[in-house]
C-alpha cells in the first residue's frame, strides 16, 4: 500500500511539472548556481530606443564597422583606437592582423555595455573613413519570460520530488525518485545556461571592427611566388604552342624538298655511274 501511494505521489509530481505552471516572469530565481542575473539585476535594460527605462524589455544589440585610414598610419590609428576603447570599459578579443594583396589590416571583436554603444560607435567614425557600417536590433524579451517560466517550474518539481524521496523507505521507490531528480537537475541545468547566455547578450553589446589601409604602390610590385609560376608554365605553353604552329608550317616544305633531292641525286648517281666503251674495243675497218 505504501508502495502504491508513493507511486501515485510520483505520478502526480510529474504531471505537475509537465503541465508548465504559469508565473510571473518577474519570480525571482533561487539564486542556484548556473542561474545567471535575476531579472531585477538586469533592469532597467536597454530598450530599441537607445534609452535606459524600467521596463520589461529586453533587447541585444550587435554592431559592425570597417574604418579605411590614411596610408601608413594604420599603426598609429590602431593603438590610438585600443586605447580609446579601453577607456570606454570594451573588452576587446579576436585581434587578428592580416596582410595581403593591397591591403593590411586588424580586425577585432569588442563587448560593451549597452549604454555606450552609440558613444563608441561615434568614436569610431572619427578614427578614419567609415566603409560600412552595421547594427542588429533582436527583443528577447519573450524568451527570457519563458526561460524564467521553465526554470521557476522546473525548481518547484524539483523540491517536490526531494520531499517525496525523505518520505519514502521502499529502496526502489528511492531508485525510481533518483532517477527523476537527475532528469530534472538535468534539465535545469540546461535552462539556466541557456538564460545566463541570454542575459550576456542583453548586458554586453557586441561590436566587430575592421580598420585597413591600402598598401603603397612601391609594395605591389612584389609579385608573389604563385603568380610567377603561373607566368612561367604560361610562357612554356606559348613557346610549345609556337613550335608546333612552325613545325606544322615547315614540315610540308621539308617533305617536298627532301623529295626533290632524293629525286636529283638518283637521277646524277645514274649519269655519273654510266661506264663508257673503251678505245682498244673499237674495231678498224679495212681500207
Amino acid at each position: 500500500m505504501n508502495k502504491l501511494v508513493v507511486f501515485a505521489m510520483l505520478v502526480s509530481v510529474l504531471m505537475f511539472g509537465c503541465m508548465g505552471i504559469t508565473e510571473e516572469s518577474s519570480y525571482p530565481s533561487n539564486g542556484g548556481a548556473g542561474t545567471g542575473v535575476s531579472k531585477e539585476a538586469l533592469a532597467p535594460t536597454y530598450s530599441a530606443s537607445g534609452d535606459y527605462s524600467g521596463s520589461s524589455q529586453y533587447v541585444t544589440k550587435e554592431g559592425s564597422i570597417s574604418i579605411k585610414v590614411q596610408e601608413g598610419t594604420l599603426s598609429d590609428k590602431y593603438d590610438d583606437m585600443k586605447s580609446k576603447l579601453s577607456a570606454q570599459g570594451a573588452e576587446t578579443s579576436d585581434i587578428r592582423y592580416t596582410e595581403y594583396g593591397n591591403r593590411k589590416q586588424y580586425t577585432m571583436t569588442i563587448k560593451v555595455a549597452p549604454s555606450k554603444f552609440e558613444s563608441i560607435n561615434e568614436m569610431l567614425k572619427g578614427i578614419g573613413e567609415v566603409k560600412d557600417i552595421s547594427v542588429q536590433l533582436e527583443d528577447v524579451t519573450q524568451q527570457y519570460t519563458d526561460l524564467d517560466t521553465r526554470i521557476r517550474n522546473k525548481e518547484i518539481e524539483l523540491e517536490r520530488l526531494y520531499k517525496l524521496y525523505n518520505k519514502s523507505d521502499n529502496v526502489s521507490d528511492l531508485l525510481d525518485v533518483e532517477r527523476e531528480v537527475t532528469r530534472v537537475e538535468t534539465d535545469l541545468e540546461l535552462l539556466k545556461g541557456q538564460k545566463q547566455y541570454l542575459v550576456s547578450k542583453v548586458e554586453r553589446s557586441t561590436i566587430a571592427i575592421t580598420i585597413y589601409e591600402e598598401k603603397p604602390a612601391s609594395t605591389q610590385l612584389t609579385l608573389p611566388l604563385e603568380s610567377l609560376g603561373m607566368w612561367f608554365f604560361t610562357a612554356v605553353a606559348a613557346a610549345i604552342s609556337l613550335i608546333v604552329v612552325a613545325a606544322g608550317f615547315l614540315l610540308p616544305i621539308a617533305v617536298v624538298l627532301g623529295l626533290i633531292w632524293l629525286v636529283y641525286t638518283k637521277v646524277f648517281a645514274q649519269k655519273k655511274g654510266k661506264p663508257k666503251a673503251p678505245e682498244h674495243s673499237k674495231i678498224p675497218l679495212p681500207d
